[in-house]
């Protein structure tokens, strides 16, 4: 069945690019709602204010993922939360928040995790529909590349590769199976850069609110905060946090196999838009129907669908 929160809850902190303080709280939703968000800083009729979590609604961005609607109004950082809501199964939520920008936290899901299992999660009188991949999807982009083959679940092989010592290839297999794989496995892995391009982007006056508290950052010695590694492998995990997010924006919990390349937000973007261009990429199914749950093994699998830049 479809799920939603059993009450409200709220979070406030700083935000990571502007450096402003965010306050936001999340509400239950009636089945069918998606996850909404709802700027009430602005000062514009109820519908204006809404931005709908969903890929058509995507802008340009490298450093985060930002969604506007269609009077200019955005909402931005939402992958992290937008993580937590798939990684839980939450499907229908209304996030009201009163900056452009979601808070950063500690740089993980885990703040958003553990106030939704603290308010609770409520089953809905309302099936939950998955969407079913049909057929393997590639996007490229220089030597990084995602892919996505039909499966019977959400799975993710994720390879990272950086100069850094600290990190040089790192790969992670994920099945997004139970909220408790996701919240140990996933959940508290943080977002992370490299000294000189802080520096840089500081200079230029983005990422306003970073600083070791809400992210790993590495200098040629290794990482300059205090507290140690949650992982040795932290930095690919939490791409594949990331990636959860990012996805989710398809509207629906994915039956594919995501393989994943050298990756970031916007080639996650990308492949999503790649699905959602032709309606034979998919369908979609009951989340407990059997048949379709394996029927993957019989699809066409020859014909792939593919797109570079």
């Amino acid at each position: 069945m479809q799920k939603t929160l059993k009450k409200y809850f709220k979070l406030s902190g700083i935000t990571l690019h502007s450096g402003e303080t965010s306050s936001m709280k999340v509400n239950p939703a009636p089945p069918n709602t998606g996850i909404l968000f709802k700027r009430t800083d602005l000062k514009v009729p109820h519908n204006e204010s809404i931005v709908k979590a969903n890929i058509e609604y995507v802008e340009i961005s490298e450093l985060c993922t930002k969604i506007s609607n269609e009077f200019g109004h955005s909402v931005s950082t939402i992958e992290h939360l937008m993580s937590a809501f798939y990684g839980l199964g939450i499907d229908n939520a209304i996030v009201e928040i009163d900056n452009s920008e979601l808070p950063i936290l500690d740089g993980s899901s885990l703040d958003y995790v553990m106030k939704i299992k603290s308010v609770g999660i409520k089953n809905l009188n309302s099936k939950r529909k998955i969407m079913k991949i049909n057929r393997p999807i590639i996007f490229r982009d220089d030597d990084s590349y995602i892919k996505v083959t039909p499966a019977y679940n959400t799975l993710i092989n994720y390879t990272i590769v950086y100069e850094h010592k600290l990190i040089k290839e790192q790969k992670f297999n994920f099945e997004l199976d139970t909220e408790y794989n996701y919240t140990t496995i996933i959940s508290n892995s943080r977002t992370f850069g490299f000294k000189d391009e802080v520096d840089l982007l500081k200079d230029k006056g983005l990422i306003a609110g970073g600083s070791l508290e809400n992210a790993i950052v590495l200098d040629n010695e290794g990482i300059m905060n205090k507290s140690a590694l949650r992982y040795d492998n932290e930095f690919v995990r939490h791409k594949v946090l990331d990636f959860i997010g990012d996805i989710y924006l398809l509207g629906h919990r994915v039956q594919g196999s995501f393989e994943i390349f050298k990756g970031g937000h916007r080639l996650t973007h990308e492949l999503a838009k790649l699905i959602m261009s032709d309606k034979s990429n998919w369908k979609l199914v009951d989340e407990n129907d059997d048949y379709d749950k394996f029927s993957f093994s019989t699809t066409n699998h020859k014909k792939v669908l593919s797109a570079s830049i």
